[in-house]
């Protein structure tokens, strides 16, 4: 998974003051990748240093530390709800594994979890990715990124399974044998330039969905369904949100339903101060137990915030998300805000900061923000 980059904001925080191979597919159809003595083939074998085992909305979680953490399970069980049933139809993983870190051979750039075979593993980072904690929509992304690589997995071509059986691979790489990667790589630009038909050599022409996702067709696609699923089909390339659409069977506006909206073009930032009207939460939403932030920059060129709100509205409630904006002035900067709900119970503060033309101290573009409140 992509880290967002880090953004410091101090003005605003004081107006506050708070993975198929080329080879025909001719193996033998006695292969099963839910066998488990064939799993154990491939490297993945069940994970056996289980200390405690929890069910999570109908998924198994097993842990190697003595007890799980409580905050854990919740905060995991609120993310696999924000994961729609298309995708979990088409990737349910075999486990869900709480370690304490990988091991170094999985701790790939930036990734926050990691799969092995049809099991994603969670680890002290995947619950504290940048220092100061995780929210529920970072999980929920998270989650949806592996489990595109769990159905990789479960896609390998049968010859590709057998070349490892036979002792000519040493691991497996779904972004080699993989079916589904194959298919995304086809309608998304990819071009396997080998001919080695057991290791692929992948080119992109035009763009990936992320700059993670550029670095090859089977986490181009995890990215896709990543970010098709949590709402943001308009920040990647056609061709990728589509055939996301055609793999779960399901439009990307169905998908998106109860995820926040932001415009395309923009640029998710970190902030280590709160950028959003703290008081204003806790009179609108008090009691909330969990709060988790996410920034946005807009495009410098979107509409003015008289043209932006009304529709940003518009576009929430287009989601599931109820609510109206208050437009608050503060030292002449444009400010709106507003609470907004879905029928789950999960609320949303949301805020809009127009910052252009309000002097040279200041951003020269937008900012939006969203808090979880659950």
């Amino acid at each position: 998974m992509p880290l967002v980059r880090r953004l410091s904001i101090l003005l605003l925080a004081g107006l506050l003051a708070s993975c198929v191979a080329a080879t025909p597919t001719t193996a033998p159809s006695s292969l099963d990748l839910t066998d488990e003595h064939l799993l154990d083939q491939l490297g993945a074998p069940v994970f056996g240093d289980v200390a405690w085992e929890r069910t999570v909305d109908d998924l198994t979680v097993v842990g190697s530390r003595p007890h799980p953490d409580p905050g854990e399970l919740e905060l995991l069980t609120a993310a696999l709800r924000e994961i729609p049933g298309a995708l979990m139809d088409q990737a349910r993983p075999r486990e869900m594994i709480r370690i304490s870190s990988a091991l170094e051979e999985e701790q790939v750039g930036k990734a926050v979890a990691f799969t092995k075979g049809p099991d994603i593993y969670l680890v002290d980072r995947t619950f504290d990715p940048h220092g100061s904690g995780t929210t529920r929509l970072d999980l929920a992304r998270a989650l949806a990124h592996e489990m595109g690589h769990v159905a990789q997995f479960m896609a390998l071509d049968p010859v590709y399974i057998q070349a490892v059986l036979d002792g000519e691979l040493e691991r497996v790489d779904p972004a080699d044998g993989s079916r589904l990667v194959r298919d995304f790589a086809a309608a998304s630009g990819w071009t396997d330039t080998s001919s080695d038909p057991l290791h692929a050599s992948w080119h992109l022409d035009g763009p990936a969905a992320t700059d993670y996702g550029a670095t090859g067709p089977a986490e181009d696609m995890s990215e896709s369904i990543a970010m098709v699923v949590m709402g943001r089909a308009n920040w990647i390339p056609d061709n990728h949100s589509r055939w996301v659409e055609d793999w779960l069977g399901t439009g990307s506006a169905k998908l998106a339903a109860g995820k926040p909206w932001i415009p395309a073009g923009s640029t998710e930032v970190l902030s280590a101060q709160d950028l959003y009207d703290v008081d204003g939460v806790t009179t609108a939403a008090p009691g909330v137990k969990h709060r988790g932030a996410h920034y946005f920059e807009l495009p410098a060129d979107i509409e003015d915030h008289l043209v932006f709100e009304p529709d940003l509205e518009h576009q929430l409630a287009q989601r599931g998300l109820f609510g109206t904006f208050a437009r608050v002035d503060m030292q002449d900067v444009p400010h709106y805000e507003g609470l907004f709900a879905r029928s789950d119970g999960v609320r949303f503060w949301v805020e809009l900061w127009d910052f252009r033309g309000t002097g040279p101290d200041n951003p020269n573009v937008p900012l939006l923000a969203y808090v979880e409140l659950w």
